[in-house]
């Protein structure tokens, strides 16, 4: 097995868990570019080698914080009935009862990738403890063994200390992200910020197109890129916010329009598969979790995925969720 994938060991009443092999990696990159650093500061003549104290001590900490990571794992212990992620493969930084487990689920990146994490039942839609390496895709052979071994077993354990209750389909009156009306359910928006910016966008382009346009001295291409460009996006920007997404309860259809025809659909409520939750980041930082309904018609291999709303805070999921599965039921 490869040392970037996911590896476990399975005990009678252990399964161990280590995803962050990739770690050891990245240590052996770090440490050859140090390495390369170190050259090439002896070819220069430099007396100090590293710079300073403080940098060497710098780079050594972050090298040995890489390759120590490597050994993180996580452990369920049925015995105790606790799953434990013990840092450095020695320091315990997490301790948390069965009881207080939901289970574990895959996780969608913005870029495509996925990855089984594990999560609370206080917090079903959060970030998620990391449970294995991340993966380009489903018919990854390590993915599909850690879904058929590990991720049942895990859910053995947490059924044998907590079984989840049924969940019940509860009637919604009071709708926080739907406005009713007559049997039709329009999906709230924030359209303030789209409709500033597509405006501002727009009011560019226009600009740009008269005489007292900031951008002069271009060639032609420029000048298409510096009015046009500008231009397209404001509308783009503010067809979005005029967008509505609705719920027909009398007709079981859910069904996006836009002013402009761009991205309108329809599904009716008897395709929908599942929901999927993925995680967006931008420049390494969280920016949301987006919310997807997965639709597929019969004799179509194919799902359809649908974007329905985006959340800082995961913990609003939940309800959102709620409100979606009482309106279709």
């Amino acid at each position: 097995m490869s040392i970037t994938k996911t590896r476990w060991k399975i005990e009678s009443d252990r399964i161990i868990i280590q995803p962050f092999g990739l770690l050891f990696i990245l240590a052996g990159v770090l440490a050859l570019i140090f390495a390369g650093l170190f050259i090439a500061f002896r070819a220069m003549g430099e007396q100090n080698i590293v710079g300073t104290g403080p940098v060497a001590s710098f780079l050594f900490i972050t090298l040995a914080l890489f390759f120590l990571g490597g050994f993180t794992y996580i452990v369920f212990d049925r015995t105790n009935g606790v799953m434990k992620k013990m840092l450095f493969g020695f320091i315990p930084v997490r301790n948390i009862p069965f009881n207080k487990l939901q289970g574990v689920n895959i996780v969608t990146q913005g870029y495509g990738g996925f990855s089984f994490r594990l999560f609370t039942k206080a917090h079903k839609y959060g970030r998620g403890i990391t449970l294995s390496s991340g993966y380009s895709k489903d018919t990854d052979r390590n993915a599909t063994a850690f879904s058929n071994e590990v991720v049942p077993l895990i859910h053995q354990f947490l059924d044998a200390a907590d079984p989840l209750p049924q969940e019940k389909l509860e009637a919604i009156t009071d709708f926080k992200y739907f406005i009713p009306d007559g049997g039709v359910y329009t999906l709230k928006t924030s359209k303030i910020g789209l409709l500033i910016f597509g405006v501002a966008c727009f009011a560019l382009g226009i600009h740009e197109c008269t005489s007292a346009a900031w951008m002069k001295d271009l060639n032609p291409i420029g000048k298409i890129l510096m009015t046009a460009g500008p231009i397209v996006f404001g509308v783009l920007l503010i067809a979005a916010a005029f967008t509505k997404v609705t719920f027909n309860t009398g007709t079981r259809m859910i069904e996006r329009k836009s002013p402009i025809r761009l991205g309108n659909l329809q599904h009716p409520f008897e395709h929908f598969v599942t929901f999927q939750t993925v995680r967006k980041t931008y420049n390494g930082l969280y920016s949301g979790t987006e919310v997807h309904m997965y639709f597929q018609k019969p004799g179509e291999n194919k799902e359809k995925a649908v974007v329905l709303a985006s959340f800082r805070n995961t913990q609003k999921i939940e309800r959102f969720i709620q409100e979606v599965n009482s309106i279709m039921r």
